[in-house]
């Protein structure tokens, strides 16, 4: 078979369409992620022995079960007990939250960095625990935090392509549904790896940037 270039232009809206799609759901699951990883972090630190046991619970069963078992729980198990989500919000949901997993322990990382004289020099500042958390321990942490995320912000556009498996249009969905309808799988698949490889290029280069800016500004 070879190539045609007919029927790679004429699939091109489509998988634009796809890459689209692929954009908007890691900025979805992204914004879940880094936020509740944060909030899984300060909650495990805080709220006790039960509370830091409660939350590694939930960390290990996120981390431990593969994504595709979970898309499928609930795309497919949770309707039979009345809870009836879309595939996008349901792939959205778990690669955020697994993402949140990951990115949790990051931040406890981070913040378990954090020299212990700070915090008594907050409270000796008069500040509460709340102001000491929101002004001084999570923007360092976070800014600790940044060149391990953005990793994980990469990761997770890729990991956006396994929700062709619950019919979500990402790329890789739309290049499957092209290849169906023609029985052409050469020109689908060959142009999203490249459209791939092209939306990685500009993460990639932005994470480089931001990595030397950091290193600067810590030097």
């Amino acid at each position: 078979m070879s190539w045609d270039w007919d029927y790679a232009a004429s699939i091109m809206p489509q998988l634009l369409f796809g890459v689209v799609v692929t954009i908007l759901v890691t900025i979805a699951c992204s914004a879940i992620a880094l936020a509740g990883g944060l909030l899984m972090a300060i909650v495990q630190m805080n709220a006790g022995r039960a509370g830091h046991y409660a939350t590694r619970v939930l960390q290990e069963i996120f981390r431990g079960v593969p994504i595709l078992v979970l898309l499928y729980f609930g795309f497919y198990a949770l309707p039979e007990i009345g809870v009836l989500l879309p595939g996008a919000v349901v792939g959205i949901l778990v690669l955020g939250v697994v993402y949140a997993a990951y990115c949790s322990e990051v931040y406890r990382g981070a913040l378990m960095t954090i020299p212990v004289g700070l915090r008594d020099a907050s409270a000796a500042l008069g500040l509460s625990p709340f102001a000491m958390w929101h002004r001084v321990l999570i923007p360092i942490a976070v800014r600790k935090s940044l060149p391990a995320l953005m990793n994980y912000v990469l990761v997770l556009y890729k990991q956006s392509s396994f929700l062709f498996a619950i019919g979500v249009p990402v790329l890789l969905a739309q290049a499957q549904l092209a290849g169906y309808q023609s029985f052409r799988y050469l020109e689908p698949y060959t142009i999203t790896g490249v459209l791939y490889v092209l939306m990685n290029v500009p993460l990639v280069l932005y994470q480089r940037r931001f990595n030397l800016r950091l290193a600067a500004g810590s030097s």
